[in-house]
């Protein structure tokens, strides 16, 4: 089999895990969200660049964003596929106590075995901390 070929595969399986973690985002079902994870995946952002977080803790941050930052929703969506994983580009917007939010976000998901394995994310963190998201 040719590196073409197997790249191409790569592509595929990389896809179908792009497009699964899309459409439950989009859901805001954290368990959906969560499941895309390898048991031992780590989460990073880039407001707190100090730690690396674990699956439960993911799930526990996805939990506080849902009452912290209510009618979630992505604009602006775009995803770009990699043999090791995919880089996603969207723009978060919602509702805080304070009024509507938008901050643009970057993710790239390192992907092996049709999982998640790690996921660095970047906010906009002056945005964040303005809006009371993220600790100061």
């Amino acid at each position: 089999m040719g590196a073409g070929r197997m790249t191409a595969q790569a592509l595929e399986s990389v896809g179908a895990v792009a497009r699964s973690w899309e459409a439950a985002c989009q859901s805001g079902d954290t368990d959906r969200i969560v499941a895309h994870l390898c048991d031992d995946a780590v989460v990073w952002y880039n407001f707190n660049p100090q730690a690396q977080h674990t699956k439960g803790a993911y799930r526990a941050m996805l939990e506080t964003s849902r009452t912290g930052l209510p009618n979630r929703r992505y604009k602006d969506r775009r995803v770009h596929l990699h043999p090791g994983g995919f880089v996603e580009q969207a723009t978060l917007e919602g509702e805080t106590p304070g009024g509507p939010v938008e901050t643009p976000f970057l993710l790239i998901a390192t992907v092996e075995g049709g999982r998640i394995t790690r996921i660095a994310q970047y906010f906009d963190t002056t945005i964040m901390h303005k809006a009371g998201l993220v600790p100061v």
